[in-house]
């Protein structure tokens, strides 16, 4: 063996022990039971690699100030039929892209989410998904570095987290 041949075989086994685990990440299906927190209202999900955030589907929301601070309040209702009332700060204003139709202004709110054993404040957008079986969208900027979504799997974790 060459010194050349050597040097590349250290240099591949050295990128091979120093790529990070993708197995060490929880896997979650393409539909999984999520919990927002602190209300502890149960809503089911579906994974998003497309989509950059979470989303979930709102049936009304008004903005309203509370210490001089832009709040919204919404409603959510849930495949149960179950309909919980919210209230977050607004994060932002999103303009969210969308195929063959002029973008949309969307507000942004940050939420606990509860999936499996893992919490996470995370940034959702509020919108209209009333024609959708998942009111709710888990987009790439929560599932990044956190799981690997199974598109053959479903409902794959209970979610259990403490307050």
């Amino acid at each position: 063996m060459t010194i050349a041949t050597l040097r590349n075989i250290s240099i591949a086994f050295f990128l091979i022990m120093h790529q990070p685990a993708a197995s060490a990440l929880p896997t979650i299906g393409w539909v999984e039971a999520v919990h927002i927190l602190p209300e502890r209202f149960n809503i089911e999900a579906k994974t998003d690699t497309g989509a950059d955030h979470s989303s979930i589907d709102v049936v009304e929301w008004k903005s309203y100030l509370h210490n001089d601070q832009e709040w919204i309040r919404f409603k959510v209702l849930n495949n149960n039929g179950d309909l919980q009332v919210f209230e977050r700060e607004l994060s932002r204003y999103a303009m969210i892209k969308r195929k063959r139709a002029e973008p949309v202004k969307r507000p942004v709110i940050e939420m606990w989410l509860c999936i499996g054993k893992q919490k996470f404040l995370a940034p959702v957008n509020l919108s209209k998904r009333k024609d959708f079986k998942y009111r709710m969208l888990i987009g790439r900027s929560l599932l990044s570095g956190n799981y690997l979504v199974d598109s053959a799997a479903k409902r794959t974790l209970s979610p259990e987290c403490a307050l």
